[in-house]
């Protein structure tokens, strides 16, 4: 049995279900909050450009994208580089859709994403999307990236799946915002 976890820290019930193999798996998924990633030039540009090219809806332009920006991140982190599909719509059951699902047992491991909501079918916001694209990698990053035997979603991993949003998200630039919200210095 692994060793038992701070107080502190909030187990999900089925934690103590797992294996002690899986609970180590699960504390050090847990225990780290970011990558030792600094976005490159070109990473930060693919992310515009990805973000951009969302708003066409050209589902093949969009998955060029997609594919390009995690293509290098993989570069960027020293690891080989993951599939990636984007689909159109959500599927979708009673009581929720599926945004993303990651196959690691696929060779070479494959991510899915849909860019369109279940209901209304429209495209999803540029961030959700770009956050559900870094989700899906980062289940990748625990396996090839971290040398994790699973990828559970731990505090851990929503903490770094927001690091990489942080690093590479950049809100487009608001021109409709009132003067007063960026003074200007006299000259």
């Amino acid at each position: 049995m692994a060793e038992a976890p701070d107080q502190a820290v909030r187990l999900p019930a089925f934690f103590y279900r797992l294996s002690a193999r899986a609970q180590r798996c699960y504390l050090k998924s847990n225990a780290i909050d970011r990558y030792n990633f600094v976005p490159s030039g070109a990473a930060l540009a693919r992310t515009r450009a990805l973000l951009e090219t969302l708003e066409t809806g050209s589902l093949g332009a969009i998955n060029q994208a997609a594919q390009r920006l995690v293509d290098e991140i993989c570069r960027v982190m020293g690891i080989a580089p993951v599939r990636v599909e984007i689909r159109g719509v959500r599927p979708r059951d009673t009581r929720s859709e599926l945004h993303g699902i990651f196959y690691p047992h696929e060779h070479p491991p494959r991510m899915v994403v849909w860019m369109r909501t279940a209901q209304r079918r429209d495209i999803v916001r540029p961030k959700t999307f770009l956050r559900t694209l870094l989700h899906e990698l980062g289940h990748y990053l625990d396996y090839a990236f971290l040398k994790l035997d699973d990828s559970f979603h731990t505090n851990g991993f929503f903490k770094r799946e927001s690091f990489l949003v942080r690093c590479l998200y950049v809100a487009p630039s608001d021109d409709a915002a009132p003067a007063t919200a960026h003074p200007r210095k006299p000259a």
